[in-house]
């Protein structure tokens, strides 16, 4: 059985058609999502191990990222450097940033991030405490204004810019670890950081020893994954539907409870660098 020119000619055209919607339907993430991270010492959040970045805050992210489809890629840097790189859209997204309005000018936060204390949105919510000399009997009682001299944080961190903000003076260290070394060594002092944080440093007994953990939060805030406004390789549609789905990995309590076990406190930090 012959089959005409014109048969012939609609298979050829019908299969064109069909090429072209499985184009159509190839997601448009197939690519990778390029994010970079703290290269700061901040554990259990964010850190660095053997050059890869660890933590919480990037296991949720992954999580997240490859049920949707997307190969994310990441890039520990210095904080600010991290920052900037957004801005100048040299990566696609960070993980994680707390909300600035300066901030927002470079980075796509989700709806809620810059009008509620604790976003749906967030990868995670963030304590952080007050830590001193164990021979100082000072107890935070919530105003920032007492907190012994000097204050330090790790440099490019938010919540020193909350400090001077409110009109006190702030010390920054390139890392957690020289700013608590530097409490342990003089005894003076406050430390302001995320509660985890410290108590994995003070798995070390000469920090242990010297150092102590106020009763009385100083702050909490959202974490999130922004994504830069000059190159974030996602529109706006899928940006929103990746928070959905970190929102959902964050409210599953099984996995959140995997998670805060798999970065149980006996991690040498040591090794982390």
């Amino acid at each position: 059985m012959s089959i005409s020119r014109t048969t012939v000619w609609f298979l050829n055209l019908l299969c064109f058609a069909v090429f072209l919607c499985l184009i159509a339907l190839e997601p448009s993430h197939a690519e990778d999502i390029t994010i970079c991270t703290d290269l700061n010492y901040w554990y259990p959040y964010s850190y660095v191990e053997n050059k890869v970045a660890k933590g919480m805050h990037i296991d949720i992210a992954v999580k997240a990222l490859s049920r949707l489809g997307y190969q994310p890629v990441f890039t520990p840097l210095p904080w600010k450097r991290c920052l900037q790189s957004i801005e100048d859209g040299r990566y696609n997204a960070v993980v994680s940033a707390s909300y600035k309005p300066d901030r927002a000018q470079y980075i796509h936060y989700p709806p809620d991030a810059g009008s509620v204390k604790e976003s749906e949105w967030r990868v995670m919510q963030v304590e952080y405490i007050v830590l001193v000399s164990s021979q100082n009997p000072y107890e935070f009682d919530g105003n920032p204004t007492t907190l012994p001299q000097p204050i330090m944080t790790p440099l490019g961190y938010s919540v020193a810019d909350d400090l001077k903000a409110m009109g006190v003076a702030v010390t920054t260290a390139p890392s957690i670890i020289q700013i608590v070394q530097a409490l342990v060594r003089t005894g003076k002092g406050s430390i302001v950081t995320p509660p985890m944080n410290a108590k994995a440093l003070m798995n070390d007994p000469k920090v242990n020893n010297n150092v102590r953990i106020n009763k009385l939060p100083f702050t909490s805030k959202s974490y999130f994954m922004g994504f830069s406004k000059k190159n974030p390789s996602v529109n706006l549609t899928e940006m929103q539907k990746i928070w959905d789905e970190i929102a959902v990995i964050r409210k599953d309590e099984t996995y959140m409870n995997q998670l805060y076990q798999k970065y149980s406190l006996t991690t040498d930090v040591k090794n982390a660098q």
